[in-house]
């Protein structure tokens, strides 16, 4: 039976149960691509089951349920911003907005100086006054010589060796 255009939706839920899967999956992908279908790959029957409930949960809705919502307002994007911080909430966020004003303060701000907020206790300081204070690279340690050296086709700092023309 062609499915031509009945559906807009078409999804092809393969379990993936054989170990030789290479070629019989590149033949699964190109007729997914062909018949423009998704592709959704279950490892385990569970793994399917939980697809299928959750197409089903969905089924009908919105798809706004599942995007991420925009913070429009400076709180929330703050809030939003330091939540990146391991263990630093939205109360925790808005307490640190009143007690120095701007994130440009708070960056500023000594850990004495963060450690008078109230709500934060000691690991919570240690963490944001490093988020804004330590680099983002690691830097290197004398156990990297003790690793060996790096994998081919990197640099020893890690990043990938690109070949330059000129």
């Amino acid at each position: 039976a062609e499915l031509k255009t009945d559906f807009q939706l078409r999804i092809l839920l393969v379990l993936v149960d054989v170990d030789d899967n290479a070629n019989t999956l590149l033949v699964l992908n190109r007729l997914a691509v062909v018949h423009n279908m998704t592709l959704v790959l279950a490892w385990s029957e569970e793994e399917a089951a939980r697809y299928l409930e959750t197409f089903k949960a969905f089924d009908g809705k919105d798809a706004s349920l599942i995007q991420r919502r925009e913070h429009t307002n400076f709180g929330d994007q703050a809030a939003d911003f330091l939540g990146t911080v391991r263990s630093v909430n939205k109360t925790d966020s808005a307490q640190l907005l009143s007690q120095f004003g701007s994130i440009k303060a708070i960056a500023a701000a000594s850990m004495d100086e963060l450690t008078l907020c109230p709500g934060l206790g000691e690991k919570k300081v240690k963490r944001l006054f490093d988020a804004f204070h330590k680099p983002f690279k690691k830097q290197k340690t004398d156990t990297a010589e003790e690793n060996g050296p790096p994998p081919a086709g990197l640099k020893d700092d890690n990043s990938p060796d690109y070949a330059q023309d000129g």
